[in-house]
């Protein structure tokens, strides 16, 4: 069994969990297409408070969400897969279009705003980090990815958050810009 066979069953085995419990079906939905919003509005909300350096966190956050959506770019510009609803039978609980399947946008933006936020020790980071993996498995479900989709697309997130928050926001020409009180904030004890 080829890696394609595989990555295949994985998928046909989620994705026929969908359309039998309506419950299950519109918790899925909700995460396939609209949680993505929350973390989006996390970032807004971040950058607003001013708190504990948290517009570090919102630009960490932001510019590896943009890495991660250029390097998906770069991929599908190179490598086109259909969507599984396009090439199988399947259980398609949401619309989509029929753009390129790999790697998950959904996954990257989810896993490079959650990664971020676990590397920055936040009080809340488990829970965003299980939101993330939510979205996640929600888009197999939903039919509208196969499970290597999803896990390049994280792959990617992790990457990128990781590679922000190491290495970009160390170099030392951009210290001075991060530690000035537009991006330090207001130091309180307690973190978001």
């Amino acid at each position: 069994m080829n890696i394609g066979d595989l990555d295949y069953s994985w998928f046909e085995w989620v994705n026929s969990k969908a359309d039998h419990n309506v419950f299950f079906d519109h918790v899925m939905i909700f995460f396939a297409d609209y949680l993505q919003y929350a973390f989006a509005l996390l970032l807004v909300v971040l950058f607003l408070i001013n708190r504990n350096s948290s517009r570090i966190i919102a630009m960490q956050a932001g510019f590896a969400l943009v890495l991660g959506f250029a390097v998906n770019r770069v991929i599908r510009f190179f490598f086109f897969r259909d969507r599984p609803f396009v090439s199988h039978e399947v259980n398609q609980l949401v619309e989509h279009s029929t753009s390129s399947s790999f790697p998950s946008d959904h996954a990257t933006a989810a896993f490079a705003i959650a990664f971020t936020i676990i590397l920055c020790g936040s009080r809340t980071r488990y829970i965003w980090g299980i939101l993330a993996i939510g979205i996640a498995f929600s888009r197999v479900w939903v039919g509208v990815h196969y499970p290597l989709d999803i896990m390049a697309g994280a792959l990617n997130g992790i990457i990128m958050a990781s590679f922000t928050h190491y290495i970009v926001f160390k170099l030392k020409p951009l210290n001075p810009i991060f530690e000035s009180t537009f991006f330090s904030g207001r130091n309180t004890t307690r973190n978001f």
